[in-house]
């Protein structure tokens, strides 16, 4: 093993990216959650912020130099349960819904689709009711069919029915494959990276770095659109536009724990 390959993950990040951090103005700080803040559970209900993690993140939270975003594909309400911080932006459903103390958006689009999704939902959570493991779950503005329980074997079947259901509305709606889980988004220009620069162009700051940290495909889109800002992406995809990699949710608590303390000390390692 190579002398690299020992070093910590830390370690082989922070001198890459510390120097710009100290000379930035202000942070805009986006964190995706399953995958990234908390480790992905078999069940889609479970994942929920450790102690640790929610100290360390209403530090960086509370932080005046940095405003921290929570960015998700689930539904913002789900999303603020699981954190329940005062100082943060919950952007959920990839986006399609933010809020905060300051910020109110839905995307009309979406929100004009709901409807059309729910029946969509229904008819799909008919035709997989008898594939043991595969469940849908309806978003409001989003939809996923989730298939982490289910049988390798069902995995192909699940895929055609989602394509499917989704191919009879296939003007309204898209299709896309995630980690054990494939979403139903509306066909519209709006993803991650549309809602991360919607919210930066809303904070009103000048000379604002953006980081963006994220694990799931879905976060790719945010790492095109962000070419500046420094993207993470946490595990061991073989292909991402995002710059530099953490491998997994503690290392990510690592570099938030670090990140705290930006502006008050200089960096261990820079």
């Amino acid at each position: 093993m190579s002398s690299r390959a020992m070093l910590h993950p830390l370690l082989e990040l922070l001198p890459a990216v510390s120097d710009r951090i100290a000379a930035a103005g202000h942070i805009a700080l986006f964190l995706d959650f399953d995958g990234t803040l908390v480790p992905i559970q078999s069940d889609p209900a479970a994942p929920m912020l450790d102690t640790d993690t929610a100290e360390t993140l209403n530090a960086v939270a509370r932080h005046e130099g940095i405003v921290t975003t929570i960015i998700s594909g689930r539904a913002v309400e789900d999303l603020y349960e699981r954190i329940r911080l005062g100082n943060v932006i919950y952007a959920g459903n990839h986006g399609l819904e933010i809020l905060s103390r300051n910020l109110n958006f839905v995307e009309p689009v979406a929100s004009a689709r709901s409807a059309q999704l729910e029946r969509l939902c229904d008819g799909l959570a008919a035709e997989v009711r008898g594939i043991a493991g595969a469940m849908v779950e309806y978003k409001g503005l989003t939809a996923a069919v989730h298939y982490r329980l289910a049988a390798e074997t069902d995995i192909a079947e699940i895929r055609k029915v989602v394509h499917t259901s989704a191919a009879r509305h296939g003007k309204f709606f898209r299709v896309s494959a995630g980690r054990k889980i494939f979403e139903i988004l509306p066909r519209i220009n709006w993803h991650k990276g549309a809602a991360v620069r919607w919210i930066v162009q809303h904070l009103g700051r000048t000379h604002t770095l953006v980081i963006y940290v994220g694990d799931d495909t879905s976060d790719e889109e945010a790492f095109r659109v962000l070419p500046r800002a420094i993207t993470i992406k946490v595990g061991d995809a073989p292909e991402t536009r995002a710059r530099f990699r953490l491998p997994n949710p503690a290392a990510v608590h690592e570099f938030l724990s670090w990140l705290a303390g930006w502006g008050r000390a200089r960096p261990q390692g820079a």
